[in-house]
């Protein structure tokens, strides 16, 4: 069996130590790296060669969906696996635009991320049942979806939304006119179909960006 280097990209310092063990267990592993947030996760694919990621998606600094956009476009021989606990349709649907080259939800256990890592590293996409039923029963929502695609200004605002921060303190926090962060907010809301500020929180949960 080929051994792999693997990233484990998750900020839960249990949840990697656990799969860091788990892996060395299944003598899969030929060097482990392990990242607490998206800009560390980047720092070490620089760094080093990684040959697959476990990727949690929602993560402080960098999003994985940041992480995964930068190895889709500088590391393309790197594999990414999604492992989260989040299992909406939004997020999975999101994640296959992406171009995600597998999705495990982390109630499955290491079991199902070793058929996963199995899977894509010899040329295929894996995808869990649950995840698979999602994607057939709502393929018709490909097109209506928004894309979890923002710019720096754009998260740090919803960061500071969620935040509880009103307009003014926005405004202050970000050196604009308390009309400047109106309009950007209600750009975000017409970005992610968001008929309100409710919505808008509730679309970037379940998407792993808060």
């Amino acid at each position: 069996m080929t051994k792999l280097n693997f990233l484990l990209a998750d900020d839960e310092k249990l949840v990697r130590q656990g799969t860091s063990l788990l892996l060395e267990k299944n003598g899969i592993a030929s060097k482990i790296y392990e990242a607490g947030n998206g800009h560390e996760a980047i720092q070490i694919l620089q760094q080093h060669s990684i040959d697959v990621v476990l990727l949690d998606i929602r993560m402080p600094g960098k999003t994985g969906f940041e992480v995964l956009r930068e190895v889709k476009k500088t590391f393309s021989k790197t594999f990414v696996i999604a492992v989260t606990g989040f299992e909406g349709t939004e997020l999975i649907l999101n994640l296959l635009r992406e171009g995600v080259h597998g999705f495990v939800q982390k109630i499955n256990g290491i079991d199902e991320i070793m058929k996963a890592v199995h899977v894509v590293t010899t040329g295929s996409r894996y995808f869990s049942e649950i995840v698979m039923h999602a994607i057939q029963a709502h393929a018709d929502q490909w097109e209506t979806v928004p894309p979890v695609n923002f710019k720096e200004p754009e998260l740090k605002l919803l960061k500071a939304i969620a935040e509880g921060l009103t307009t003014k303190e926005i405004a202050d926090r970000n050196h604009m006119s308390v009309r400047t962060a109106e309009t950007n907010r209600q750009r975000l809301l017409e970005k992610t179909q968001s008929l309100n500020t409710a919505g808008l929180l509730a679309y970037a949960f379940r998407n792993g960006i808060i």
